[in-house]
């Protein structure tokens, strides 16, 4: 068993579970929110060779409330959060979620917990916002400056009604779909290369990226708007060193194959996505990044555990 450094993992505190119970009666996205405590998750890591884990909040972003409870909600998450990472140094990093859609709020939370906070945890879109979007630009802004790390997670579409999705559960395609949407609305929108001290953590080994990628950049050359704003290229934003892709998923047989044709292995994260994926399917998921020839035995340290360390400073 090969020690891993996890990057997509994610907590439950009881506010959180609460605010899932009340607005989405405790299946949100179309799931029953799993069971999680830090007994739990430190059980699980030591079952499956992870010697650290940075915890960040799953899907749905809670900004259902009002601005001043959604401001008091993600406070007292990100104190949880930071609680933990505190309490076991070794084994906890957290990125802090922000109080979207309020700017003023989530530029304040970002100078409350920059300090403490590995980096911020953004939804790909937060009631219709999407990364990229200019209402978020102060924000970037922001983060540009403090050379921040931003870890971008999957939720629904905004006001889902696609009819012919209704019988598939969201994680299993539309998480896809959306975090596609997110990655090419911010290269539209030049964030890449406008802000570019920042450094993106992209899910689930880029969801459909490996596939659009260049589709969107060779037809950007012949059907963009003229008037319009250039966007980044997508295939070159892709192989930058300050992207990077974690693994957490299903990546293998056919995803990550593709997605290696882009990008190299120093791009790469591990990420088991506990409590949502359950134990045993983190194991035989992680075995198989462990067996396949697709790496050497030293590019599998590289994505298992030292890329990660690289960018924890540890």
């Amino acid at each position: 068993m090969i020690n891993k450094i996890d990057f997509h993992t994610h907590f439950i505190p009881k506010n959180y579970a609460d605010y899932l119970e009340k607005y989405y009666a405790g299946k949100a996205d179309g799931v029953l929110t799993p069971e999680w405590s830090p007994t739990e998750h430190l059980q699980l890591m030591q079952d499956t060779g992870i010697t650290h884990s940075v915890i960040s909040l799953s899907s749905p972003h809670p900004s259902l409330g009002s601005a001043s409870e959604t401001k008091e909600l993600i406070q007292a998450i990100n104190l949880e959060a930071e609680h933990l990472s505190q309490t076991y140094p070794d084994k906890f990093s957290f990125c802090a979620s922000l109080p979207l859609p309020s700017i003023e709020n989530s530029l304040e939370t970002i100078q409350r917990f920059s300090a403490s906070a590995f980096g911020f945890a953004f939804p790909t879109n937060c009631q219709g916002i999407y990364l990229g979007d200019a209402k978020l630009d102060e924000i970037m802004a922001d983060l540009n400056t403090r050379k921040a790390k931003i870890m971008i997670h999957p939720t629904e579409p905004h006001q889902q009604n696609i009819h012919a999705a209704e019988t598939i559960k969201t994680p299993l395609m539309e998480f896809f779909f959306d975090t596609t949407r997110a990655i090419v609305n911010l290269a539209a929108n030049q964030i890449f290369s406008r802000y570019p001290n920042i450094t993106w953590i992209i899910p689930h080994a880029g969801a459909l990226l490996p596939v659009i990628a260049q589709r969107i950049t060779e037809g950007n050359k012949f059907l963009a708007d003229p008037d319009a704003m250039v966007p980044d290229n997508l295939l070159e934003v892709l192989q930058q060193k300050n992207l990077y892709f974690d693994l957490a998923g299903m990546v293998l047989p056919y995803q990550l194959p593709t997605l290696l044709q882009i990008i190299s292995p120093e791009q790469l994260l591990y990420g088991a996505d506990f409590p949502y994926t359950p134990a045993k399917t983190i194991q035989s998921m992680a075995q198989k990044i462990e067996d396949t020839p697709l790496f050497s035995a030293e590019e599998k340290q590289l994505l298992f555990y030292k890329n990660a360390q690289t960018l924890l400073g540890k």
